[in-house]
């Protein structure tokens, strides 16, 4: 149901003519697509060691990179950095309708709340403020009727931002386990499926971020035990069982935001 609800909202924005306005990747200031490296996607990913569910994406630049807007808004506000672990110095863009952009770790802010931005005006620069490295972290909701930022309501990046389509993901049927090979960048998955034995069970990012942080960090979501691996450089596995494990997976369905499907693959 959240998947579906993902895609109509995805294409209504486009019937209304959102996606016509420019867009542009936050570092590198251009339209084009994957114009930006991405080290760390939306969605299941390894912390320091940890299982951790990303709510954004993160860029990896050097302190004092420019940071631009992805696309025209208004400042509703600018953090000032308290000191600890967090989101450091941070900018929250309002770009109408429910939609908004967060940019976080800044080492300085160039705007002020009640700006007008358009897409590709420097909104700070990149740092590690609230964080352990040099990195932007970039978060994209919808469907905010409230002030400030709700991290609930957060999607992928990839929805708005122009990219090529994601490589098929590599499998690997493992015992009671699906493995996937997934490549960082460009990461498009929004929904995973395992069947057998008469049993489905789904996890949709959706379904985890909505229930806040930090309870999207548990691993076991909606039934299945997510756990993330090392891969090739750019790659990363995600290994999914069923939990409790009480059927072996015979076939693993993958579908991207607009419920387009990556991957179906039978055991």
């Amino acid at each position: 149901m959240r998947l579906e609800l993902a895609a109509t909202i995805f294409l209504t924005t486009l019937s209304l003519g959102c996606g016509s306005e420019e867009v542009v990747w936050p570092i590198a200031n251009s339209a084009e697509s994957d114009a930006d490296q991405v080290s760390a996607p939306f969605g299941p990913r390894d912390q320091s060691g940890s299982y951790d569910f990303h709510a954004g994406i993160d860029f990896p630049v050097p302190e004092g990179t420019k940071v631009r807007a992805i696309k025209a808004g208004t400042v509703e506000k600018t953090v000032e950095w308290n000191g600890q672990t967090g989101p450091g110095n941070w900018v929250l863009i309002d770009h109408g309708g429910g939609e908004k952009s967060a940019y976080l770790h800044l080492s300085k802010i160039s705007v002020d709340a009640g700006d007008t931005v358009n897409a590709g005006t420097t909104l700070g620069r990149s740092g590690s403020t609230g964080s352990s490295s040099e990195h932007l972290h970039m978060n994209y909701m919808l469907g905010v009727e409230h002030k400030g930022a709700d991290e609930s309501l957060a999607h992928n990046p990839l929805e708005l931002l122009p990219h090529a389509d994601m490589p098929t993901p590599g499998v690997e049927f493992n015992g009671n386990a699906v493995v996937l090979d997934i490549p960082d960048h460009p990461m498009t998955i929004q929904a995973i499926t395992l069947e057998g034995g008469g049993e489905s069970r789904t996890v949709d990012y959706a379904d985890v971020v909505a229930v806040g942080n930090p309870d999207r960090d548990t691993q076991t979501q909606f039934g299945l035990h997510l756990e993330i691996g090392e891969s090739d450089p750019g790659r990363f596995t995600l290994t999914l069982r069923p939990s409790p494990a009480n059927f072996t997976p015979e076939r693993v369905i993958v579908e991207d935001y607009a419920g387009e499907l990556v991957l179906d693959e039978k055991r």
